[in-house]
């Protein structure tokens, strides 16, 4: 099994209070859980009204299927928002 791990780090546009960015980022959490099948949260710049940082784990079978879900993750992402770094890492157990 291959545990995979990472953070995304956002850029909001247009936000105008922290209470429309809370509804952004429970929309985006569910949205990425439904549909990836991940564990996700808001992991910091809470405070913020311009960035999101999210936190996202998951277990796949492989390498490859890790890799590809990391991308799969990313493209969804991007369709919505700006991206401003994206990392992450994996490890096999």
């Amino acid at each position: 099994m291959v545990v995979g791990y990472g953070t995304i780090l956002i850029r909001l546009f247009g936000v105008n209070s922290l209470k429309e960015k809370r509804s952004i980022v429970r929309s985006l959490i569910h949205e990425l859980k439904k549909k990836f099948e991940i564990s996700a949260i808001e992991a910091g710049k809470q405070d913020s009204k311009d960035y999101i940082l999210m936190g996202i784990a998951f277990v796949t079978l492989s390498e490859k299927d890790t890799e590809a879900k990391f991308d799969n993750i990313e493209s969804y992402v991007e369709g919505f928002y700006t991206i401003e770094d994206f990392t992450y890492d994996f490890h096999h157990y």
